[in-house]
């Protein structure tokens, strides 16, 4: 088993309960693990072609969060891993977390965060 992952991409979404919480931007980090069946080509090739190109992952996330607003976390992962998935090699699979970094709850300094995926995550 072989695991591709990249912690923290930054997007700026409309999230929150209320109008007001979604007025603006707020920074969400995007975290995304691949976990392959199999070795990518890439190991041996060297090639960004045999691989997942996260690149392209982020992009497609930033166009997900564009001019929409989100109330909950919870669905904004959704909506990412439903567009992110198909992007992902059938025979591998997809882990994400969305972390909205400043929720408006006093004394939650580390923000609050929503993961779902093919299998469980990457091991901290």
């Amino acid at each position: 088993m072989a695991v591709l992952e990249f912690r923290g991409a930054r997007l700026d979404v409309r999230l929150g309960c209320t109008a007001e919480e979604r007025a603006l931007p707020q920074p969400v980090d995007l975290d995304l693990a691949v976990r392959f069946r199999a070795l990518p080509a890439a190991c041996a090739s060297d090639r960004l072609e045999d691989t997942v190109c996260y690149a392209e992952l982020i992009e497609a996330a930033r166009k997900v969060c564009a001019g929409r607003e989100f109330a909950l976390v919870e669905r904004l992962a959704q909506e990412l891993f439903t567009r992110l998935r198909p992007l992902v090699p059938r025979d591998a699979e997809l882990w994400l977390r969305a972390t909205k970094l400043r929720p408006p709850v006093e004394g939650l300094a580390g923000g609050v965060a929503f993961s779902l995926g093919d299998f469980a995550g990457p091991s901290r």
